[in-house]
């Protein structure tokens, strides 16, 4: 057989991954033609075909999945090990992606940029704000974080937080009108600010007492994607808000928001970072984890 490049076998997985000839060509910084021939060249020395292409679409044929099947994890480990040689001896560097929901990023993330800047010059800190569910692997991101219950399956985790209240909120205004919930089941009767995740569905407030777990569908004046909004909404007397105690301890303090409920709060959770199984970890990666550990008081893992 002959020798097959290294790049061509990351131009299959372009093509592959973003099922488009086009797409592929803008990640890897080369024309769709190029590409073309690439995989025409890789076709003829399998013997087998790996794509099916069509005026409107490029999809794997059943030997092309199972080649990226096995080849992707391989491409991302030498990836890794190279990167590792290279960084051995200086700083982390490089590009470092990470998704994230909107309470990690402002907890954890946008207070800590300057910082985190300085001490790793070298690095470019690429962040996807989103609080959707996202495959990690799929979308080539070196990690993510969220709260345990929507850890990504099959992967390394570490918490990069200490545990973390949620709490329903109101400003007093909003309470000297309406009156505070002494239940859950009151906030039906209540106007309550919702909060819509990006696939479409709605979050449903969870409480916990004597042992018992409760999810609540609520009604309210707004839905909204950002927590954010939320808050304002709030502050300004539009509604009961169910938001990270952290994030509103500030307007808490002042007296611009009061807790509601608080007893029928569920436990606290930490944030976790979570990655792909490697027999080693990046170097920027192992940036990232001591550098949120140090800043959350937790030991270095």
């Amino acid at each position: 057989m002959p020798r097959i490049p290294h790049d061509t076998l990351q131009a299959f997985r372009a093509i592959a991954r973003h099922r488009s000839f086009t797409r592929a060509g803008a990640e890897l910084g080369v024309s769709a033609s190029a590409l073309s021939q690439s995989l025409r060249q890789l076709e003829e020395a399998l013997g087998v075909p790996l794509l099916t292409r069509t005026t409107r679409q490029v999809a794997p044929t059943e030997a092309g999945e199972a080649l990226l099947a096995r080849l992707s994890p391989a491409l991302d480990e030498i990836a890794a090990v190279l990167e590792e040689t290279r960084q051995s001896r200086g700083q982390p560097a490089g590009q470092l992606r990470v998704t994230l929901p909107h309470t990690a990023a402002q907890l954890l993330f946008y207070p800590a940029l300057a910082d985190f800047a300085v001490r790793h010059p070298k690095l470019r800190l690429e962040l996807d704000v989103n609080n959707g569910l996202v495959d990690i692997v799929a979308q080539r991101f070196d990690a993510g974080v969220r709260f345990g219950e929507a850890l990504q399956a099959g992967m390394q985790a570490l918490p990069v937080s200490r545990p973390l209240r949620f709490v329903v909120a109101a400003s007093p205004d909003y309470l000297r009108r309406r009156g505070a919930p002494k239940a859950p089941q009151d906030l039906l009767g209540h106007d309550c600010l919702g909060y819509r995740f990006g696939g479409g569905g709605q979050y449903r407030w969870q409480f916990a007492a004597a042992g018992q777990t409760l999810q609540l569908a609520v009604d309210g004046p707004l839905i909204a994607n950002d927590n954010m909004a939320l808050l304002h909404a709030a502050l300004e007397g539009a509604g009961l808000a169910y938001l990270a105690e952290p994030l509103i301890a500030p307007w808490i303090a002042e007296g611009r928001l009061a807790v509601v409920l608080d007893d029928h709060m569920p436990p606290a959770e930490a944030l976790y970072l979570y990655y792909p199984h490697r027999p080693r970890q990046t170097a920027k990666l192992r940036a990232l984890i001591a550098f949120l550990r140090e800043r959350a008081g937790l030991p270095q893992a």
